[in-house]
C-alpha cells in the first residue's frame, strides 16, 4: 500500500537556517514564497468547490433530489450531512446528488468527503455503509464507502470498500477491514484523464488531517486499473455526475450515528450535455389489438365443437380440442353412428398443429380411424390444412377456407381425393372458440439489491386461451439512447393446478424508449416478438399500447 501525505505544511520548533541569512535575503524569499503561496492558494480555490454542511439546511444549487428508497435519509443538521433510518426494511438507501458542478471524461479531478459511522449491527444480516458514488452517462457506477457490517459472523467490523460496475456487472471490487476502531474517517477519488483510471483512497483517521492510503484503482478505457478495466465507451464530451449516499440494511440509525462532513471536490466544471438519465418506471398495459389486420394474430382454437357433419349423411358430432404451449392439437369426440375397433363412440378425433405460416395462424390437421359406420367396416386417413380465419363460405355462412387430401374405405370400397378444396361451414359456438386477443402488463421499478440501487422489470402474459404466465422480476438496463431491451422466457402458468414452468411462450422487447407526462412515463417507441402456443409474431409495440 503506498501512503500519501497531502498536508502541506507541518510545525516545527527547529530552529530555521534562513536566521543566519542577511535581512534583504530573507525579504526576497519571504516575499517570493508569499507570492507562490498566494499563487497557488488562489488557484485552488478557483478550481475546488466544496460543502461543510455548517448552515443546516440543504443548499439547492449544490444539491439535487434525493434518490429514496424505504425509510433511508439524509438531513443537513449538527453542521453535518447526517444518514438516519427508523422503522429499516430489508433494504433503505438514499442518495443525494451533486448538481454544482460534473466530473470531466478530458480533465482530471477528485472528490472527498469526511466519513463517520458508530454503528455497531449485532445480527449477522445487518450492514450499513456510507460514501460517495459517480455515476456515468450510462449510469455505470463506482462507489466508495465506509461500512460497517455483521453479515455472515460476529462481532461486527469496519471498513473500507469501493466497487466499479458497468451496468450491473462487476468489474472490481476492493475492501480494506479496518477491524473495530474505524468511526472518523474520510474517502477519497481521484481521476486521471490520461490514463482514464480513477483511484480510491481511505484514511482511518482524519482528525488529525489526512493521510491517504490508495487502496484501489479502475480503469474506464480498457487498461490501467490494478483491480479492474471496463471499456465504459466515453468521450471527451462526457461528464460523470457524483453523490453522496448512505445504505442500511434491517438497521434502525439514529441522528449522530452515521454522517458525512466537508465535502470538496476539485477538477468539476459546469454540467453541459445530457443530464445523468432518469430511469423509466412504472406499470404498462399492453394488448393485441383485434382490429389491425397488419399485425400477425396468435390463434387459440381450444374448446369444444358441436354440430351436423356437412355430409349427405348429416350426422350428429361433438368434439372436443385441445391445444398445448407448443401449438400441438389433440382431438376427442362422437359422432352418430360411428364406433372404433373396439366398439366405442368416444374416438380420436386426430392431432395436430398450429403454426404461423405466412404471417397467419395456420392449422394443420391428421387423423386415422379404423372401425365401423353405421355397422358397416370402416377405414379413413387423412390431412387438411387452412388459415384460422373465420370467412364467409357463401350464402352469408361463416366457416373455414383450405385444402385437404384423404384417403378412405367403406365396406370395401375405396374414396379418395387429393389437394381438395375445403370450404366447411363452423358449427355452432365455433367463432366463441377461436381467440386471438391477449395482453401483456409490464412493471418496471427501482429496488434495492445487495447494498445498490437497481432496475427490475417483471411481466404478466395473458394468453389468448386465457391462461396467465408470470415472469419473475429480473434486472434490466436503460439506456437514454437505446431504451430498455427485455426479454422474458420460462415464466409460470399459473392457471394449471399445480403451476407449471412454460418453456414454450416468450415475450421480447427491443428499443423501449419512454417520454415524461407529468409525473408519469408514456412508452413512445419499441418492438416486440411474442411467441407463445406455437405461433410467433413481430410489431410495433405502440400498436399494442392500450389508451
Amino acid at each position: 500500500m503506498n501512503t500519501t501525505n497531502v498536508r502541506p505544511f507541518r510545525s516545527s520548533t527547529a530552529r530555521s537556517p534562513m536566521r543566519a541569512l542577511p535581512s534583504t535575503v530573507l525579504a526576497a524569499v519571504a516575499s517570493f514564497l508569499l507570492s507562490g503561496l498566494i499563487f497557488c492558494s488562489s488557484q485552488a480555490i478557483a478550481a475546488s468547490n466544496s460543502d461543510d454542511f455548517n448552515d443546516n439546511s440543504k443548499n439547492t444549487a449544490k444539491w439535487g433530489t434525493d434518490r429514496t428508497f424505504g425509510r433511508a435519509a439524509l438531513t443537513e443538521r449538527n453542521q453535518r450531512l447526517e444518514y438516519t433510518c427508523s422503522s429499516p426494511t430489508v433494504k433503505d438507501e438514499t442518495a443525494r446528488p451533486w448538481v454544482l458542478t460534473r466530473f470531466p471524461y478530458n480533465a482530471d479531478w477528485e472528490i472527498q468527503v469526511d466519513t463517520f459511522n458508530s454503528t455497531v449491527p449485532n445480527q449477522t444480516f445487518q450492514v450499513n455503509s456510507v460514501g460517495i458514488d459517480i455515476l456515468s452517462p450510462a449510469s455505470d457506477q463506482i462507489y466508495l464507502e465506509l461500512y460497517s457490517s455483521a453479515l455472515g459472523s460476529l462481532p461486527s467490523r469496519t471498513g473500507f470498500a469501493s466497487e466499479c460496475l458497468t451496468g450491473d456487472t462487476t468489474i472490481g471490487y476492493v475492501d480494506q477491514a479496518g477491524g473495530s476502531g474505524v468511526t472518523n474517517g474520510a474517502v477519497r477519488m481521484a481521476f486521471n484523464s490520461a490514463t482514464k483510471v480513477i483511484t480510491v483512497f481511505y484514511d482511518l483517521e482524519n482528525s488529525d488531517g489526512y493521510q491517504w492510503v490508495q487502496f484501489g484503482s479502475f480503469g474506464l478505457a480498457g487498461a490501467g486499473g490494478a483491480d479492474g478495466n471496463a471499456d465504459w465507451h466515453l468521450n471527451d464530451t462526457n461528464q460523470f455526475t457524483a453523490f453522496i449516499s448512505g445504505f442500511s440494511d434491517f438497521m434502525t440509525v439514529t441522528s449522530g450515528q452515521m454522517y458525512v462532513d466537508n465535502f470538496m471536490e476539485t477538477g468539476g466544471v459546469p454540467p453541459s450535455g445530457e443530464p445523468l438519465p432518469e430511469i423509466p418506471v412504472g406499470t404498462f398495459q399492453f394488448q393485441f389489438p383485434t382490429n389491425n389486420p397488419l399485425l400477425t394474430r396468435i390463434a387459440s382454437i381450444a374448446g369444444n365443437y358441436q354440430g351436423v357433419s356437412p355430409t349427405a349423411f348429416q350426422r350428429n358430432y361433438s368434439v372436443d380440442v385441445a391445444q398445448d404451449e407448443s401449438g400441438k392439437l389433440a382431438m376427442m369426440g362422437t359422432m352418430d353412428g360411428i364406433l372404433d375397433k373396439d366398439g366405442n363412440s368416444q374416438i380420436s378425433a386426430g392431432s395436430g398443429t398450429v403454426k404461423t405460416v405466412n404471417g397467419e395462424p395456420t392449422v394443420k390437421i391428421k387423423g386415422k380411424f379404423t372401425g365401423t359406420r353405421d355397422g358397416v367396416g370402416a377405414s379413413f386417413s387423412g390431412n387438411s390444412t387452412a388459415p384460422v380465419e373465420v370467412v364467409d363460405v357463401g350464402a352469408g355462412t361463416n366457416g373455414l377456407i383450405g385444402t385437404g387430401s384423404y384417403s378412405s374405405k367403406v365396406g370395401g370400397v375405396p374414396f379418395s381425393g387429393k389437394n381438395l378444396p375445403l370450404a366447411v361451414a363452423a358449427p355452432p359456438g365455433a367463432v366463441d372458440n377461436l381467440q386471438q386477443d391477449w395482453s401483456l402488463q409490464l412493471d418496471i421499478s427501482r429496488k434495492l439489491i445487495g447494498t445498490k440501487e437497481r432496475t427490475v422489470a417483471s411481466a404478466q402474459l395473458v394468453l389468448p386461451d386465457g391462461d396467465t404466465i408470470a415472469y419473475r422480476e429480473r434486472v434490466v438496463r436503460y439506456s437514454a439512447t437505446r431504451g430498455y431491451s427485455l426479454s422474458f422466457t420460462r415464466g409460470t402458468n399459473l392457471t394449471l393446478n399445480p403451476a407449471k414452468i412454460d418453456k414454450k411462450t416468450s415475450i421480447a422487447i427491443k428499443r423501449l424508449s419512454f417520454t415524461r407526462q407529468g409525473a408519469d412515463w408514456q412508452p413512445t417507441n419499441g418492438v416486440v416478438t411474442y411467441q407463445f402456443l406455437g405461433q410467433k409474431g413481430t410489431g410495433n409495440l405502440m400498436d399494442f399500447l392500450t389508451p
